[in-house]
């Protein structure tokens, strides 16, 4: 039978897997207790990614990971990880006016680069003074003195 220390480090092995793809999406898996099961820890952390990732709507969200036996808990596992990093990045869910800043990870924890999502672009927010522009229904036509266009290939 497997101790707890077996199960513990069992669950850092999972917690190492779940950084490899967290780390695209800007955050870190939670640290497992040293009291909790190895399959307990799974399921745990794929509950709180699906709360934190996934919209309501999606078909994964309805999934009840608490409930999962052990040998289903892989398959789920696979589909839920490539949701979240679909999910994450996606600009649909980030409220109207806002930006969601998302720092890239590399493996030794460091910040990469910083992107910034949201629905629109930030040039067309007012503080980087963006104006909304007026229609334009027709171009002057230059006339001199006398009212009389001007040609512009027989400017004197």
């Amino acid at each position: 039978m497997a101790t707890a220390q077996d199960h513990f480090e069992a669950a850092r092995k999972f917690q190492a897997y779940y950084d490899e793809t967290l780390r695209k999406v800007g955050t870190r898996a939670p640290a497992p207790a040293m009291n909790q099961s190895c399959n307990d820890y799974r399921r745990e952390t794929l509950r709180q990614l699906k709360k934190t990732f996934l919209p309501e709507v999606h078909p994964l969200y309805g999934v009840q990971y608490r409930g999962l036996k052990a040998d289903a808990l892989p398959i789920f596992e696979r589909q839920l990880l490539a949701a979240v990093q679909v999910e994450a990045n996606n600009p649909a869910h980030v409220p109207v006016g806002e930006l969601k800043k998302i720092e890239r990870h590399d493996a030794y924890g460091q910040v990469k680069f910083i992107d910034f999502i949201g629905q629109t672009s930030f040039v067309k927010s007012p503080e980087y003074g963006f104006r909304p522009g007026r229609r334009v229904s027709a171009f002057r036509t230059p006339t001199d003195d006398r009212g009389q266009s001007i040609n512009w290939n027989r400017v004197p």
